[in-house]
């Protein structure tokens, strides 16, 4: 079962408002992507939902579910399934020797790399340097540094129902060092029901293999305490208008 974190200033059968930005860069772009197409075409945006989020884009017609959004000109077509997915989102345009494309970021959005990985969007309100309550104390001095790269790693994955990464929405417990430098990252779900336990855990054990280079890695899944929206970070509360 999925959680209830809709914003609280809004019904639940109601669409989130739409707040998106678009850069100069990006609006110049898809104008001359629409020049010479029949009229009325737009610009369509969805998101591929899953542990990693992706938008895309592509010339399309107006449809009736759509939801319309004209910036400068320029109409751009959302789909309604998307929307929370791209609340506050922001479409940018990069043309250079590393990278050509658009690539849509936000609070709930990872954004992308010239080299196609997924990373995490920056955010002004980001937690601090430790987001795991409760994580063992590094003994080691490169320990610091290595569950920096895992938390890194780990706020590249999102929970498939939801649209916040799994670091933020307060499903990492914490790490664990044994003697032999083998980590344990303990972690929760949202609901002892979660249909992808297995799927998900193994995407955290691999994104912290790769993250580290460490092999030994295993993901302990617990239940206590019990996940709530109390154990998300400040900058998730806000985002779901909790504080």
């Amino acid at each position: 079962m999925t959680p209830d974190l809709s914003p609280r200033s809004q019904a639940p059968s109601e669409n989130p408002p739409v707040r998106l930005k678009v850069t100069p860069e990006a609006r110049a772009a898809m104008a001359t992507a629409l020049a010479g197409r029949p009229s009325g075409s737009g610009v369509r945006l969805w998101v591929e939902r899953g542990m990693r989020p992706h938008a895309q884009m592509m010339i399309d017609h107006p449809s009736a579910r759509d939801v319309p959004l004209e910036v400068d000109g320029v109409l751009l077509l959302l789909d309604e399934s998307s929307l929370r997915f791209l609340l506050d989102a922001e479409v940018r345009y990069s043309a250079g020797l590393d990278r050509t494309g658009f690539e849509v970021v936000g609070p709930f959005l990872p954004a992308t790399e010239p080299s196609g990985a997924s990373v995490p969007a920056p955010s002004p309100s980001a937690p601090p340097a430790s987001a795991f309550p409760g994580s063992a104390a590094p003994k080691g001095p490169a320990r610091p540094e290595l569950e920096r790269k895992v938390e890194e790693a780990l706020r590249r994955i999102f929970d498939p129902e939801i649209p916040m990464n799994i670091v933020d929405l307060g499903l990492i417990y914490g790490m664990d060092w044994d003697a032999a430098g083998g980590l344990t990252i303990r972690m929760t779900m949202t609901s002892p029901g979660c249909p992808v336990i297995d799927s998900l855990t193994a995407e955290v054990a691999g994104a912290a293999r790769t993250a580290t280079g460490i092999e030994r890695v295993q993901v302990d899944v617990v239940w206590d305490p019990p996940w709530g929206p109390d154990r998300m970070t400040e900058f998730a509360r806000r985002q779901f208008g909790y504080d």
